[in-house]
């Protein structure tokens, strides 16, 4: 193999590992993060059990699929919806009306009612009742900070990958181009 092919084939590899592995890894931290979320029929409750103190969304799912029915409701929630959020021992939680931030994959699309913020680990009770349409909501942590950070990180990662890929190319060329040459041998 002439000098610099080797180089020259590390950074095809290298950019190739930038341009599809470093995408799919953010592509699959978002889908695991989409299973953190409670998912429920309202009107109804739902009880969740959170790991960690700090700030969950209470989701309308107004595009799903829930228990193997597709659910295509209107964005705009119905009036006389009531909801009301509890720790465990019925404590009632402060619940902040947010319908700023909307999200949406394939198949699924969902825009925030509000959050909670909850200041340690437990049990909380989600009881919404009203509205005569059945609909789906989710309960989760978000946020947006992590989202924008896993997204800068992935352009950073393939940015790098593309930097490096580029170098190893480069040098593959000079080390090709420098490479002596066979002479061909004349015949006497």
């Amino acid at each position: 193999m002439k000098a610099g092919v080797k180089q020259i084939i590390a950074g095809v590899v290298v950019f190739g590992i930038g341009a599809i592995c470093v995408p799919f890894v953010i592509v699959l931290t978002l889908v695991r993060d989409s299973v953190d979320l409670l998912e429920f029929e309202v009107p109804g409750a739902a009880i969740a059990f959170v790991d960690t103190p700090g700030r969950y969304y209470l989701w309308h799912d107004y595009q799903t699929v829930y228990d193997g029915r597709t659910y295509h409701s209107p964005i705009e929630l119905p009036d006389g919806l009531m909801i009301e959020i509890t720790q465990q021992g019925g404590m009632p939680l402060d619940f902040v009306s947010d319908p700023h931030s909307r999200f949406s994959t394939i198949g699924r699309a969902r825009q925030s009612i509000g959050y909670v913020e909850l200041s340690k680990a437990g049990q909380v009770t989600i009881d919404v009742t009203g509205g005569a349409e059945s609909r789906i909501f989710s309960f989760s942590p978000f946020s947006f900070g992590r989202f924008v950070g896993l997204i800068v990180k992935g352009f950073l990662l393939a940015g790098l990958a593309a930097i490096s890929s580029l170098g190893l190319i480069i040098w593959g060329i000079v080390k090709l181009a420098n490479a002596p040459r066979k002479s061909a041998k004349v015949r006497s």
